[in-house]
């Protein structure tokens, strides 16, 4: 298949763009600052690397227009909560507009495979009962969440008037080695930090109290993967682990397999205005489909502590649409 995937210089896409080679697709990948392709774990051979902003819509059209994708995965995005709620304006520029710019091209070139939309979990909000349902409304509380479920209603649009199958997978925590940006490695990377001093140290965190519901990117990307194959526009899948661990059961794991001794110290700036006391995904439809996770919390763990301890990976940049941005940050 020729596979497009946007924003695939992101921790994610830079999974998926492996998997599918792997899988034997032809690939083109996007990505929006030069700075984004030194990431230690960016696959070189078998995929095109192709520079894009879907904030300009000119520049989509053509790539589409160029590469005519037999399946596209969306996954360009400003995707941190904390940029959202600095820029707005920018975040639903790249999530809202940018989606609607690839759609508008892909209407005119229908992918014979379609489309999976990344969706998050965040566009629920505050959930009112555990386990978070795909039939609740979604009542988001942050500018990200917003643009996100707006990207999931004009996916439905695009889906019921042009009839483009596009098929939506909710995602909630995903994490392994080398992701930037959530609490799993950024306590690894402190600790190989602590260990290349050869003395004891502190591990700095925020609040360690809520739950998160945390999943391999391996496990994502099959049910993601699952849910392109099989799923329906009419009908969101939650891609979860279905349970949910305490940030300090992350910290006090890491630190249990520190190679010197770590102290837990509390750091007042890494403290958030507000955070959800947990955010459970309920999968019953993802294991209808039949999808099984096979990488337990513990192995993520052991296996992002020993990229850290490779040492420090590039910094890629903080958003995945496309152009070089004018400040150095990236996504997802």
């Amino acid at each position: 298949m020729r596979l497009l995937v946007t924003g695939a210089s992101g921790f994610i896409g830079r999974n998926l763009v492996r998997w599918a080679i792997g899988e034997g697709h032809e690939v083109t990948g996007t990505y929006l600052a030069t700075s984004e392709l030194a990431a230690r774990d960016l696959p070189n051979s078998g995929v095109s690397w192709v520079r894009l902003d879907v904030q300009n819509g000119e520049r989509v059209t053509k790539l589409i227009e160029a590469v005519r994708p037999e399946g596209v995965v969306h996954l360009a995005a400003q995707a941190y909560a904390q940029r959202a709620w600095a820029d707005p304006i920018d975040t639903f520029r790249t999530n809202v507009l940018g989606t609607i710019h690839l759609y508008e091209a892909l209407r005119h070139h229908p992918p014979a495979s379609g489309v999976l939309l990344a969706a998050s979990g965040a566009a629920y909000g505050v959930p009112a009962e555990l386990p978070i349902r795909e039939d609740i409304p979604l009542n988001p509380t942050n500018p990200y969440g917003v643009s996100k479920a707006c990207q999931e209603m004009l996916s439905l649009q695009y889906s019921l008037n042009f009839g483009l199958r596009i098929v939506r997978a909710r995602l909630f925590g995903t994490t392994g080695p080398g992701k930037r940006g959530d609490a799993l490695n950024d306590f690894a990377e402190q600790i190989a930090a602590i260990e290349r001093t050869g003395r004891a140290g502190r591990l700095r965190v925020g609040n360690l109290e809520p739950r998160r519901d945390i999943s391999d990117v391996r496990d994502v990307l099959r049910a993601m993967w699952r849910i392109f194959e099989a799923g329906e526009p009419a009908t969101p899948v939650n891609v979860g682990a279905g349970e949910s661990y305490s940030i300090r059961y992350l910290a006090e794991e890491l630190v249990r397999r520190a190679r010197v001794p770590v102290e837990i110290v509390p750091d007042p700036t890494r403290f958030r205005p507000t955070d959800e006391l947990d955010n459970r995904a309920d999968v019953s439809r993802l294991r209808s489909m039949g999808h099984r996770p096979s990488y337990p919390i513990e192995q993520t763990l052991e296996e992002a502590l020993e990229f850290w301890r490779l040492g420090p990976a590039p910094e890629a940049g903080t958003r995945r649409r496309g152009r070089a941005p004018k400040r150095s940050t990236r996504a997802r």
